[in-house]
């Protein structure tokens, strides 16, 4: 992040710009929609036809299969896109930017993996307190879920809007930034 003089002469670091972060993050949300329709477009015929994949399920069973369906491929698309060659998704590119340390290193795929977990993990809570709530059972720990559901995405949206660097929760939680991408940045 660029680093200018103030009045006083004291070095301090410019805010990051909020709209490219936004723009990606839309655009991955894109893809994102499309893959969920692509799911959609399999399951409802299904449903309608009177196949019941979850029924007969354990709790833990449909947490599973609703992990192997939505969040897992999602994570996969964020994390080939952020530690490949590239340093970041299709909407990243998009948008300039790139995944770093924060020292403006390349992170390594272990550290792209738990950015990752850390930014699906509210998702994955609201997966798991619908199942619970609308199955009437394990209401108390499917409300103590949707909590932590909007306590994550809160804490994340918050450090994002306030922090200098536009860091997210799950950019803090394991060392990494968002930052314009080498090549589009001014010579």
């Amino acid at each position: 992040m660029p680093e200018v003089l103030n009045e006083r002469g004291k070095t301090r670091v410019r805010r990051a710009a909020l709209r490219p972060r936004l723009v990606a993050a839309g655009l991955d949300y894109l893809v994102i929609v499309a893959w969920l329709a692509l799911l959609a477009v399999v399951f409802v015929p299904l449903y309608l036809a009177g196949v019941r994949p979850f029924d007969g399920l354990s709790t833990a069973g449909t947490d599973l299969l609703i992990s192997v369906l939505s969040v897992l491929p999602v994570g996969a698309y964020l994390t080939v896109g952020e530690a490949g060659r590239r340093q970041a998704t299709w909407g990243k590119r998009r948008a300039g930017l790139v995944v770093t340390t924060t020292r403006g290193e390349r992170p390594g795929v272990a550290r792209i993996v738990g950015r990752n977990a850390v930014k699906l993990l509210p998702w994955q809570c609201a997966h798991m307190a619908v199942s619970r709530l609308a199955g009437g059972h394990e209401t108390t720990v499917g409300t103590l879920l949707l909590v932590a559901t909007y306590a994550l995405a809160g804490a994340s949206i918050a450090l994002l809007l306030i922090r200098r660097d536009r860091a997210a929760l799950h950019d803090v939680v394991v060392a990494t930034r968002v930052a314009p991408s080498p090549s589009a940045r001014p010579a």
